[in-house]
């Protein structure tokens, strides 16, 4: 498989567990809950506003682009989070976790 490949597929696997897992804890943080309600009460006024479609456009453009960004980071941040782990663990435990292996994949996101 190369690496692209396997990359790409680290990334969808990651993505479905991060959103299973990311979301319970997103649902229980009041601080969060308040951040997001803010957020849909500014994209309501947002959506209110008297603007050209033009204007609208180039809101909405960077929005968007926002959002996949952020997206982005939030998918690779879950991934840094997941080989932090495993490094931890294989420190702690060197007798429990193959190490070179794990090095071994771990060093594919080099390439």
């Amino acid at each position: 498989m190369h690496d692209k490949e396997f990359k790409e597929l680290v990334k969808i696997a990651v993505e479905k567990l991060k959103d299973e897992s990311v979301l319970e804890l997103l649902q229980n943080d009041a601080s969060y809950q308040k951040d997001s309600k803010n957020e849909g009460e500014a994209e309501d006024a947002f959506h209110q506003l008297d603007l050209t479609e033009k204007q609208r456009t180039v809101c909405q453009h960077l929005l968007d682009c926002r959002d996949k960004q952020d997206f982005e980071y939030g998918t690779h941040a879950y991934i840094a989070g997941l080989m932090d782990a495993f490094h931890i663990m294989a420190v702690l435990f060197p007798e429990k976790w193959d190490t070179d292996r794990i090095k071994e994949v771990l060093s594919q996101k080099n390439r």
